[in-house]
């Protein structure tokens, strides 16, 4: 079959799988009960379907019903419990309050978030902002949520030896912790363009998965990948989410990739994992995590090659390749910049240094986060060292990122512009970036 036979057979194919996976997605959407009761008080029994959000004076349960007043429902819900509320992952709960469908809210820059398809993503249909907890019941043991009670000991112990705001900022960095991390730290971040450092992601993974491959480097090529891979895995499962799955598998594509030795097989992997997920839900394509994490995977993958032929000004040591680092947050920013003036309208003018200037260290953080963490379980003084050196990169990045925000210059808000004008700006772009890949692999 020539190729080009074959590729528009494949295509049809994928396109009557999706047709079909959304029909049938959307007939799964039809048949859930709770969407019935909105802006009616309601009493709801259900487990609890995620880790608990602890917030500063709320605790935010995911619940996956079971019955609704009494009768036999279906459909997941978000109940705002007041703060201190001690619930874990599996619990089943009755909870009661006024049942409301989440609306869409504007941000500060003048976009509009979706948060009903935000929340639609995760499988969230309704909200109950002021819930009552009727009653709690210790759910069965298992492996996410034994996993959940290990990231609940681990975020005490970060709190035990550093201090605010470096122990939330450790927190988000190394299990993507939003609860407790200061709103004012956030909006920071967004501005000089560092917020996925502290939210889960493909490069969090991989920085994971890098660190276990130079730990266990004295073993066997293929079992250093082979429990590399399982704990990034393990670490997903901790850490949980929709959007865990996502980053995980744009870090097992980088894995497998480097593992193979081939960066070509990178992308077909890419567009592998990208029409596996829409099909398995169609509503992902609503998700702007999902989007960004593909434009920044296939940036990372097409233009990084490029971009570290330009740099060989920069060191490239075999234990510590700045040069890389470097190269590849540039191919990054520049694939996603038009998406996340679409979705964000911030256009950060210090992102590029602010990221040159704190991922070649990233890797360290974690580490040494990670054995603070883990070395303060056993006693609070051994945690000490460890969280000295690392309160000092911590320090470090925000000093980066305060003294990068207070520049005149540092930033500008981009007015609102349709999809449209997003999509127009990829063509070229991605045209461009093929064209370098390919004019790489050539010389390679």
């Amino acid at each position: 079959m020539p190729p080009a036979t074959r590729y528009t057979f494949l295509f049809l194919v994928l396109t009557v799988g999706f047709i079909f996976r959304l029909e049938f997605f959307l007939r799964g959407e039809s048949q859930e009960t709770l969407p019935r009761y909105l802006n009616t008080t309601v009493l709801v029994v259900g487990t609890v379907a995620e880790d608990p959000d602890v917030r500063e004076r709320t605790v935010r349960v995911t619940v996956k019903a079971t019955t609704i007043n009494g009768e036999q429902g279906s459909g997941i819900l978000v109940a705002v419990l007041p703060g201190g509320t001690q619930l874990r992952y599996g619990d089943r709960v009755e909870v009661r309050g006024l049942l409301q469908a989440p609306e869409a809210f504007e941000t500060e820059a003048g976009r509009l978030f979706d948060y009903p398809g935000y929340l639609r993503v995760r499988g969230v249909s309704a909200l109950m902002p002021y819930a009552t907890l009727r009653s709690t019941e210790d759910g069965p043991w298992s492996v996410r949520r034994t996993l959940f009670e290990l990231k609940e000991k681990l975020e005490a112990s970060l709190s035990r030896a550093l201090p605010e705001p470096q122990a939330a900022l450790l927190r988000g960095i190394l299990l993507g912790e939003r609860g407790g991390f200061p709103p004012e730290l956030m909006a920071l971040f967004v501005l000089v363009g560092l917020v996925h450092v502290v939210v889960l992601s493909g490069s969090n993974i991989s920085i994971v998965s890098e660190g276990v491959f130079r730990i266990l480097s004295f073993l066997p090529r293929t079992a250093v990948f082979v429990v590399g891979s399982i704990v990034m895995i393990l670490f997903v499962l901790m850490t949980g989410g929709a959007a865990g799955v996502r980053a995980l598998l744009m870090g097992l594509i980088a894995v497998v990739a480097r593992y193979l030795r081939r960066p070509a097989a990178a992308l077909r992997m890419l567009a592998a994992a990208g029409v596996a997920m829409v099909l398995w839900s169609p509503v992902v394509l609503l998700d702007s995590g999902f989007v960004l994490s593909m434009l920044a995977t296939f940036g990372l993958i097409t233009l990084s090659p490029a971009v570290e032929g330009t740099l060989r000004f920069l060191p490239a040591w075999k234990r510590f390749n700045v040069r890389s680092i470097v190269a590849s947050t540039i191919a990054v920013e520049l694939f996603i910049l038009p998406a996340l003036l679409y979705f964000s309208g911030v256009f950060s003018l210090v992102s590029l240094p602010v990221n040159a200037l704190v991922l070649p260290i990233m890797w360290l953080v974690m580490l040494l986060g990670f054995v603070t963490g883990f070395v303060g379980l056993l006693h609070p003084l051994l945690a000490l060292l460890p969280a000295f050196l690392t309160d000092i990169l911590l320090r470090y990045v925000l000093l980066v990122a305060h003294g990068a925000a207070a520049l005149p210059w540092s930033h500008t808000f981009v007015p609102a512009f349709d999809l449209w004008v997003a999509v127009l700006v990829y063509v070229p772009l991605t045209f461009v970036a093929i064209w370098l890949y390919q004019a790489q692999a050539k010389q390679a």
